[in-house]
């Protein structure tokens, strides 16, 4: 028996404006990820060229970390990532007093050194400890000059400057105790 069934197919036509669809969803949907980085903050461009002020070599506190992640203080003592923060403090807030150490705050640089093969995540913990450093060195300058406890918490938020005096604060400590750190790459 011969059967005279109609072929059945199925309409695709409306296929390409649900497949346009879907992918304008999907883009407008996902998250692209963004790139890693560090934030730091630049200087302000110069209009005219500053000749940069000598160091003494006592204010510059060389810290290297070489291939085998180990840090280096001043290219002969090695350290730990413990000391790192009460080393800076000292460094900054010594005013001259041990001649190892930077004469003032204003003064004092902090060179980071590393090599290609150091690793990356002990990196930006050895940075950040140097940073950490920096900011017990401004609590204790603002708890030594304005009387009152703070904690280098505090002093972070500072940078938001949400008040007047949060302001205030900011400029102070920008102007006594700058952060300055050096960074190099030593390609070896």
């Amino acid at each position: 028996m011969i059967s005279n069934r109609e072929k059945t197919t199925v309409n695709a036509s409306s296929m390409a404006d649900i497949a346009f669809l879907l992918l304008i969803f999907f883009l407008v949907s996902t998250r692209i990820a963004s790139e890693k980085g560090l934030t730091m903050s630049l200087p302000q461009k110069q209009e005219q060229k500053v000749q940069p002020t000598p160091a003494l070599d006592r204010d510059v506190l060389r810290i290297s970390i070489n291939s085998e992640n180990k840090i280096l203080i001043e290219s002969n003592k090695n350290a730990t990532i413990s000391e790192i923060k009460s080393l800076i403090k000292t460094h900054v807030m010594n005013y001259g007093i041990d001649a190892n150490y930077s004469q003032n705050p204003q003064k004092a640089v902090v060179v980071l050194s590393s090599q290609r093969q150091t690793n990356y995540n002990f990196y930006i913990e050895v940075l950040d400890k140097i940073k950490a450093g920096y900011n017990d060195a401004k609590a204790v300058f603002l708890t030594k000059k304005l009387g009152a406890k703070y904690t280098p918490l505090e002093v972070i938020d500072f940078a938001l400057q949400k008040t007047q005096k949060e302001k205030e604060l900011y400029q102070l400590l920008k102007k006594e105790i700058p952060v300055t750190i050096l960074e190099q790459n030593n390609s070896l």
